[in-house]
């Protein structure tokens, strides 16, 4: 009796231990802080393995397709986008709610910049290529009418430029960085802040899909980036009243000596085609609604 006792207690300390460790996994991957921002997460992607992938779709612009697969790099898996005179998006369709402070954070890192024979510029169509890229679409009822925000990492346009689009004035481009780079970058966006700033007013369209994009069909030469650890999610936690350290595209306009007025956006911006919205460019197929 004593020894069955004593193995339904051990059973038991076993079961509250695994229970304990259950719910701490949860806690950790629900809740976030670093550098002062707290988050919640509601998906993140590793690009562990190709299974992690398989909720991203593929949309060719141009008779070339820019080739995205896993490898590893750094000891770690990551996605690896190959451009060769090529363009296509890599996106995936994720509903973020408007009202609750959506959050998005990833890895980047560049290796190989498109070759142009004009100065790198924001304000043209032609020769419009950049390593790599991430979208964040907005929900609109009409298809031509949708928004997005293009984050770039440029080679040579000043990080914290801001633009239109050149095809539509729904896609607002902001550089994040610009030029090589040994490591990896981080970044954290707190997307209703960006897209106070970059659209003004307030942000009422959910998100309804993230979307990467590495091309180099403009310039008909090749680019390749890496990308990495993308979580898409809140910021703050239920009740906690906590603000953010995540920087805005209002702060990053600022820089050293500038202000968002001094960064007026100009006519120029990423292509409206890889974020499903606005008109497509000549010769370039234009893509369904993601």
């Amino acid at each position: 009796m004593r020894s069955r006792l004593k193995r339904a207690y051990i059973l038991f300390l076993a079961v509250v231990v695994l229970a304990v460790m259950a719910i701490k996994s949860f806690l950790l991957f629900e809740l976030k802080k670093g550098g002062g921002t707290e988050y919640t997460i509601v998906k993140e992607f590793t690009f562990s393995s190709k299974d992690s992938i398989s909720g991203w779709e593929e949309k060719e612009l141009s008779p070339k397709r820019t080739d995205y697969a896993i490898v590893e790099l750094d000891g770690k898996k990551v996605l690896k986008a190959t451009a060769g005179d090529s363009a296509s998006t890599f996106f995936c369709k994720e509903r973020l709610d408007c009202r609750t402070r959506p959050f998005v954070s990833w890895d980047w890192k560049v290796e190989l910049f498109p070759e142009r024979k004009n100065k790198e510029t924001l304000e043209k169509k032609a020769e419009f290529d950049f390593a790599a890229q991430f979208y964040v679409v907005f929900y609109d009822r009409f298809f031509l009418k949708s928004k997005a925000i293009q984050y770039v990492w440029t080679e040579n346009v000043p990080s914290g430029t801001s633009s239109d689009s050149p095809y539509t004035k729904n896609v607002k481009l902001l550089v994040l960085e610009k030029g090589p780079s040994a490591g990896w970058k981080h970044e954290e966006r707190d997307i209703a802040a960006d897209y106070s700033t970059l659209f003004g007013g307030t942000l009422e369209r959910d998100v309804v899909a993230v979307a990467f994009m590495t091309d180099a069909d403009s310039t008909g030469s090749s680019a390749v980036a890496y990308y990495r650890d993308v979580k898409l999610g809140y910021l703050g936690s239920s009740g906690s009243g906590t603000v953010p350290a995540v920087p805005n595209a209002t702060e990053l306009l600022k820089g050293p000596g500038r202000s968002p007025e001094s960064q007026a956006p100009a006519s120029g911006g990423p292509h409206p085609e890889a974020a499903g919205v606005g008109e497509a460019p000549k010769g370039k197929e234009q893509p369904s609604d993601i």
